[in-house]
């Protein structure tokens, strides 16, 4: 969860500045909207701000809990979860079996592993508060697949983990060598179906 998040603005002329506050993908359009002096639109926003205080040199003093909802099987392993994150701390609720993941952040390799067992009162205001959310926007949850095999469902993983990664892999640094050239169909997308 923790990415690069770049911006540049051709006419702001600021210098190339760096900062720690935490943004989500729901900012981009009330950053926009603000780049553009075109007045905000809070009922179409209603989870982002505006960085372009950031993007001016400012500071923004707000803190505000971030959310994600991933109702939905991913293509490169996610399973669907919600997730807040608040004051330091990182709630994950897991659709599939309702399972909780409660991690410190910034995470070390030593603090990586769940503490919802240690702290079980913050884990519950969290999620709380992350069902509270979910709710006033009308969130999507996913549903019971009726079809869902577990032995298929084993076998494409090992497929994935035995095969799939193999190849991904070979391509990755055929693209990475000095001597790869681009052309039309570099990417070799493929129509697949399992």
């Amino acid at each position: 969860m923790r990415e690069p998040f770049f911006i540049k603005v051709p006419w702001l002329e600021s210098k190339v500045t760096e900062t720690d506050f935490p943004v989500v993908s729901t900012d981009f359009y009330p950053t926009l909207l603000d780049l553009a002096n075109i007045p905000l639109k809070p009922e179409q926003h209603k989870d982002g701000i505006s960085l372009k205080p950031l993007l001016e040199g400012k500071e923004l003093k707000i803190n505000r809990p971030l959310f994600w909802h991933y109702p939905h099987y991913g293509n490169q392993g996610g399973e669907p979860s919600s997730i807040i994150q608040q004051n330091g701390w990182k709630l994950i609720h897991y659709w599939e079996d309702n399972r909780l993941e409660l991690f410190k952040l910034p995470s070390t390799e030593k603090d990586e592993l769940n503490v919802v067992a240690k702290h079980p009162k913050l884990a519950k205001q969290l999620h709380n508060k992350l069902m509270n959310w979910l709710q006033k926007v009308d969130a999507k949850f996913p549903k019971k697949d009726t079809e869902y095999d577990s032995i298929k469902d084993a076998k494409r993983d090992f497929n994935m983990i035995n095969q799939k990664l193999k190849s991904l892999e070979k391509n990755r640094l055929e693209i990475l060598s000095k001597d790869f050239k681009p052309n039309a169909n570099w990417w070799k997308s493929k129509i697949t179906k399992d």
